[in-house]
């Protein structure tokens, strides 16, 4: 991870607007998520349940190195590449491209960091950030696909329709 750019100390704001350090609320909840799965390790080789066993003792360093993760905006490009695997699909022939599903195995710790930030950016938006549209369903807790589905249907199926109104999508 190349440091960032030279920035003259006098641009530096020591008030609330800055990025929090990371803490060990962060990482323990970031690898609680990690301990609930039980996923194929990246290309670093290291499965989620190594960094549940290891957190313990590398919890501050780790902290630390996402601080630092923070507060430069960097996100290490390591952590953001993957390794492809096939996964063949039952009852389909071998030499059909459609027989295989790709799945791209990453790094645990890139996802222990996209975890924190995830967090993060729910956090501010329900407690500190602009008011949302009753209908905004990304970075919700207690929101998910599911439920913008749901009301894609009721909408397209409900009483819209029976009232004589309609629901079109277009592209631009």
């Amino acid at each position: 991870m190349a440091p960032p750019p030279a920035v003259p100390e006098a641009d530096h704001q020591d008030d609330d607007d800055g990025i929090p350090e990371g803490t060990g609320v962060d990482l323990r909840v970031a690898v609680r998520r990690l301990k609930a799965r039980n996923t194929a390790p990246g290309p670093d080789g290291l499965p989620g349940k190594d960094w549940v066993l290891a957190s313990e003792a590398l919890g501050p360093r780790l902290e630390g190195l996402l601080s630092a993760c923070l507060e430069r905006g960097q996100f290490p490009l390591r952590w953001k590449t993957g390794k492809l695997v096939l996964i063949r699909k039952p009852g389909r022939p071998a030499d059909s491209p459609s027989a295989y599903r790709p799945v791209v195995l990453l790094d645990e710790v890139g996802k222990l960091f996209e975890r924190v930030i995830v967090n993060r950016l729910a956090e501010h938006l329900a407690g500190t950030g602009t008011d949302l549209a009753e209908h905004q369903f990304g970075f919700r807790k207690r929101r998910s696909t599911v439920d913008a589905i749901m009301r894609v249907r009721a909408l397209t199926t409900g009483d819209a329709v029976a009232r004589g109104g309609g629901c079109f999508g277009g592209v631009s």
